[in-house]
């Protein structure tokens, strides 16, 4: 007589994420074709907004801009606003550029968005980490804004290949979290949420929404709690302030990536918004151009222990110290880290991406006099930035970057107390034979509500899929016929539709 035992240790195990926040890319992120936008404006009104004496100023000159994009489109806009944007950018000498449709004309839109970031990306010769990094946090269902290339001409001057980069604004959030009603707070360097002194500095906690009535009473309560609270306080109650398990999923990613100039290491780069709909604050990871191995500040990312992250001899940054100190969300932490190695943070999947960038771009960094001018970056450096070290900024190349990343990580999940088995989902999964004379079947019932259906995939040890089917759950017990199998190993994956959880069990048939 045959019999299916079930093995309970875990084999693999997977956390994705469905796509429920970020929108399409559409045609003015597109993905797969290499726009062109063409900025007219008067050439005193250039020379001025670059003059040295002038390159931080705010103030916008007037333009035009003709866009020219995939499938033949070709879009006029007539008297809008263009200035600088950026940091330390603005002192570069390919410069970077904020369009704003609206400033001198009512009602007029780039494909519905108000303002573009036109990016230089001057850090970055290979021209595509930020790219990359935002679109890893978007494919993690974490709202991050849309990135994509373009080139970019002012008075039929080609000034380089640019990076477009949506404006986290008001737009932005109704189309992430469906209520753009509550305050955005971009935050700066400085931006440690555990100060409260520091609530009404606009240099640290630019206010970007409801700026006349300037309320900042519930920043003020979140940091207060974040700095305050006792440890069974918070454990307790820190999901009633912050989207918690989101936070944990962006670390882990801000964490891979080398991402240290975000919050956990810099205190800087990062917007936190109030969502009345869940009364919590968002997180939105930004400005991810120095990731994947470049480095001002003589570290090595690519080693830097995902539990030790934190910068050394500072004890605040209780986003990362204090949640981390919670067991289920470090468990979580631990599970996303496994989860994107497996997954989509590895040399297979990244190079992939990056090289299906880089053809698209060669040839606009190749004609791009610019990109040569502010550190000496040559079209070889852009060809070596993506597989070869260097000994400047860039100390990785981005394939070599991400190799020792994955290696170094998995080695400290291996060291760490922390379990990396997914007892949120694994665990509440239940897979067994039926007793008696129906040996060949199987049941698999569930103690988690609201998952209705489920997808089984079974899989025998040479990869090949012998048995799939998506059945009814509904929390009930659910039995399948497995009378086609012949003795040996399988490994049986559950699929919950809606979240994409995986539960991964060895099935053994004899």
């Amino acid at each position: 007589m045959k019999t299916l035992l079930i093995n309970f240790l875990l084999f693999t195990s997977s956390l994705l994420f469905a796509q429920d926040y970020n929108p399409v890319f559409g045609e003015e992120y597109v993905q797969d074709y290499l726009p062109s936008i063409e900025v007219t404006m008067d050439q005193a009104d250039y020379d001025w907004m670059v003059h040295p004496d002038n390159i931080w100023s705010d103030e916008y000159q007037h333009a035009t801009v003709v866009y020219k994009g995939s499938n033949g489109v070709e879009i006029s806009y007539l008297d809008l606003g263009i200035r600088l944007r950026g940091n330390t950018s603005r002192a570069k000498q390919k410069k970077s550029f904020k369009l704003h449709f609206e400033k001198f004309t009512d009602d007029q839109y780039f494909f519905g968005l108000k303002k573009l970031n036109i990016k230089a990306e001057t850090n970055d010769p290979s021209a595509v980490r930020e790219h990359m990094v935002m679109n890893l946090y978007r494919e993690s269902n974490i709202p991050v804004a849309r990135v994509n290339h373009v080139k970019l001409y002012i008075n039929s001057n080609y000034m380089g290949l640019y990076s477009s980069i949506e404006q986290v604004d008001s737009r932005f959030l109704k189309s992430r979290f469906s209520n753009d009603t509550g305050n955005l707070y971009k935050c700066g360097y400085g931006a440690d949420v555990a100060n409260t002194g520091e609530v009404y500095n606009d240099e640290i906690y630019e206010l970007k929404t409801n700026e006349d009535e300037n309320d900042r009473s519930k920043l003020e309560a979140f940091i207060y709690f974040m700095s305050n609270s006792s440890d069974s306080d918070f454990e307790n109650n820190i999901n009633n302030y912050l989207n918690v398990e989101d936070y944990v999923k962006q670390l882990a990613i801000e964490v891979l990536t080398g991402h240290w100039d975000g919050y956990s290491y810099n205190n800087n780069n990062f917007y936190l918004y109030y969502n009345p709909n869940k009364s919590w604050f968002e997180y939105i990871p930004y400005d991810t151009d120095n990731t994947l191995g470049i480095d001002w500040i003589d570290r090595d990312w690519s080693d830097r222990n995902v539990y030790d992250w934190a910068k050394h001899g500072d004890a605040k940054r209780p986003l990362y110290r204090r949640i981390l100190g919670i067991e289920k969300y470090a468990k979580l932490y631990s599970q996303s880290i496994d989860n994107f190695i497996k997954t989509k943070f590895n040399t297979a999947y990244q190079m992939n991406i990056a090289y299906t960038y880089k053809d698209l771009i060669s040839e606009a960094i190749y004609s791009d006099i610019y990109f040569l001018l502010d550190f000496g970056y040559s079209t070889q450096t852009f060809e070596d930035s993506y597989t070869e070290n260097a000994d400047n900024h860039v100390k990785y190349g981005i394939e070599p970057f991400i190799e020792r990343r994955v290696n170094s990580a998995k080695e400290q999940l291996k060291q760490s107390h922390l379990s990396i088995v997914d007892e949120l989902f694994n665990s509440s999964i239940s897979v067994y034979p039926v007793p008696l004379n129906d040996e060949r079947t199987i049941t698999i019932s569930t103690d988690i509500c609201g998952i209705k259906s489920i997808h089984v995939s079974i899989r025998n040890t040479l990869g090949q899929e012998v048995y799939q089917n998506t059945v009814d759950i509904d929390n009930s017990i659910n039995k399948i016929n497995l009378n086609s199998l012949s003795n040996g190993v399988y490994i049986i994956k559950i699929i919950d539709p809606v979240s994409l959880k995986v539960a991964s069990k060895k099935l053994l048939v004899n």
